[in-house]
């Protein structure tokens, strides 16, 4: 086949992946994503309970003014052992006997009451009866005996309460305190404990378990507080949805920086009928003022698709304080076009797969594109033949690992083709330089589109499933870059000849030096890449918290700072030989950083699009003004050396 002819059936496959990533990308996510604006703001039961003890508020008047300041949720985490100690509900057998009550007397004068058992008080017959039936489901193994005359409920538990208390076990939600929450007009959300290093979980202790939970009327999500979902171990999570599908709301909240086992196969098996939640953790509150902390959840809210805010008071607890908070915080959101109330579902976004093989078949035509720009020119029409064959039955037959490696493939090939597209040896007016810089980024786009259009759907909106390989993403490209011109940069007849000059040239210490800083400067990105990334210094915290409050979406600092100038320098001077590989490679990184922004699929498409334009416009402008500044310093350098 003609070469002419290739080149168009590759970039019609190209064009039909854009048309068809468009359509899932604008249809399909931008439309459910703008109508996802209802947040909750969330706090525990427990802080009631503080702030009404400093304010000499009953409970019931401090949820009624906190919700006129813009609270709408009350979590209530399930009590331990622990918890009731502290209210004098529980106590060691050793210390009951000197409790002046008839009922544990008389036990006492029995001889009833071991020094080595845990015992429960209650003077509430319902609580008595919840936590019974808790301690009956979770701890099958023990023979737990109750008593009860004169008004007192005891729980006796055989089991020391040292040991007792490490284990961690839930012992269900108070029904009183749920009523007052829902008397005040706000939503309840329930964290449930896992008891599985205890006993296993059976399905009638599911049942046990959420029953109560069925009957909470405003009920807004249910959560989960340790590392596995109950029932995750005994291979019972289908029993766990079928029981959270009973409750009114039917919904699980997913808390950010908390992985837990069972959590997304749970949440596939309720339709992905999930809310994200956003807290600062307790031991850090004290590095946050009230303005970092509305900073941070504002962030979470309008950036990263949070729909629920878990906000904890500042010390000391003050009521006004806290009112003052959320009022601020009310504000700062709706400023960013959220609204209060009972959060925002995604629905279940529909995936099709022949508009995803329509999406594919761009990234195929886009890395075969790059493999003809390498200088391989033979066999592509046969490869092409093969790669659609494969992709295809690699979506029929796993369908979501076939579109994250598709999606992998694209962020690869469209940033490193649009970088050996447009960079030549060749010096450029400083005008084409910009237009050059221009259409390599949105060329790179292309890459990020087919991406979005490859992963449109809940899933990754909700994080069940996120995007695969993020350190390959930013490695391959810059690789490819770095050797691609370091040979075209080396002198020789024959490729042999370049090979061979590339590796026998005399290394000074000066290009060693250099040759050093690059590779750590590139660790440090490869390191800074991904979730698990070195920590943020609080200097470049308060730059970033800066660049938010000027601009509304904080740009990323490798495109506008480093590589979108570093790019245009080198469009403007041309690669002339390998002195010029530092300003290839930062300006690569920012193609890479470019289209990964995207690959942040919780993060709204419009959010990720004026970060993309914000990167691009400043990092011209800043490459302008570096290239201008260089052009005035060389002329009054020359000026001065003649004259």
């Amino acid at each position: 086949m003609a070469r002419k002819t290739v080149i168009i059936v590759l970039i019609a496959a190209v064009i039909t992946g854009v048309l068809a990533a468009g359509h899932l990308a604008f249809w399909n996510r931008y439309q459910h994503e703008k109508n996802f604006t209802r947040t909750e703001i969330v706090i525990t039961y427990r802080d009631i309970e503080e702030i009404s003890s400093w304010a000499g508020l009953p409970e019931a008047e401090t949820l009624k003014r906190l919700k006129q300041h813009g609270l709408t949720t009350v979590l209530f985490k399930e009590p331990t052992v622990e918890n009731l100690r502290s209210k004098g509900e529980a106590l060691p057998g050793a210390e009951l006997k000197w409790l002046d009550n008839p009922l544990i007397q008389g036990l006492v004068k029995a001889n009833n009451i071991r020094a080595d058992h845990t015992y429960l008080i209650f003077d509430n017959r319902a609580a008595f009866d919840r936590v019974k039936k808790q301690l009956v489901a979770k701890l099958k193994s023990l023979s737990i005996n109750t008593y009860t005359g004169a008004g007192t409920y005891l729980i006796e538990i055989p089991m020391a309460y040292n040991i007792l208390k490490d284990k961690n076990i839930g012992l269900g939600f108070p029904a009183d305190k749920i009523q007052l929450v829902d008397q005040a007009g706000l939503y309840v959300m329930v964290q449930i404990r896992s008891w599985s290093k205890v006993s296993a979980a059976t399905v009638e202790d599911l049942k046990t378990v959420f029953e109560p939970i069925k009957n909470i009327p405003r009920i807004s999500a249910v959560l989960f507080n340790d590392e596995s979902v109950p029932g995750y171990s005994e291979h019972l999570l289908p029993v766990v949805a079928e029981q959270i599908k009973q409750t009114p709301r039917a919904t699980v909240a997913v808390v950010e920086f908390l992985p837990q086992k069972g959590l997304t196969s749970l949440g596939k098996l309720l339709d992905k009928k999930i809310i994200r939640l956003h807290s600062i953790a307790e031991k850090e509150m004290g590095k946050y003022t009230p303005e970092t902390a509305i900073d941070r959840f504002v962030l979470a809210a309008a950036e990263r698709n949070h729909r629920a805010l878990l906000v904890r008071p500042f010390i000391p607890v003050n009521l006004a304080s806290q009112e003052r908070f959320l009022d601020r915080l009310t504000a700062a959101l709706q400023q960013e076009g959220l609204e209060l109330g009972e959060a925002s579902r995604f629905p279940a976004v529909p995936v099709s797969k022949p508009v995803i093989f329509l999406v594919g078949l761009g990234v195929i035509g886009g890395g075969l594109l790059l493999y003809r720009r390498l200088g391989f020119k033979k066999g592509t029409m046969p490869l092409f033949a093969a790669a659609l064959v494969i992709w295809a039955g690699l979506l029929y037959l796993q369908p979501v690992l076939a579109r994250k490696l598709m999606a992998l493939a694209a962020v690869m090939v469209f940033p490193t083709l649009s970088v050996l597209i447009f960079i030549d040896r060749k010096e450029r007016p400083l005008g084409r330089a910009v237009m050059s810089l221009a259409a390599m980024s949105f060329l790179s786009l292309v890459g990020a589109l087919l991406m979005v259009g490859l992963l449109a759907d809940t899933s990754f909106m909700l994080k069940l499933d996120q995007f695969a390989g993020v350190k390959l993403a930013h490695v391959v490209p810059l690789a490819i870059a770095a050797l691609y011109f370091g040979y075209l940069g080396t002198t020789g007849e024959s490729p042999r000849e370049r090979i061979s000059n590339l590796l026998n040239r005399p290394v000074s210490w000066g290009y060693a030096a250099v040759a050093g800083l690059l590779l750590l400067a590139v660790a440090v990105y490869v390191v800074r890449t991904g979730n698990d990334g070195v920590a943020v210094s609080p200097l470049e915290l308060q730059f970033r918290s800066m660049l938010d409050n000027l601009l509304g979406v904080r740009p990323r600092t490798k495109e506008f700072l480093l590589g979108h100038p570093a790019m245009l320098a080198l469009l403007y001077f041309g690669y002339r030989d390998n002195r010029f590989l530092p300003l290839l490679i930062l300006g690569v990184i920012g193609q890479i950083s470019l289209v990964n922004t995207f690959a942040h699929i919780h993060t709204p498409l419009v959010i990720s699009i004026i970060r993309f334009g914000h990167g691009l416009w400043l990092g011209i402008l800043l490459g302008v003004l570096a290239v201008l500044i260089y052009k005035a310093a060389r002329g009054g350098a020359r000026r001065y050396l003649h004259g």
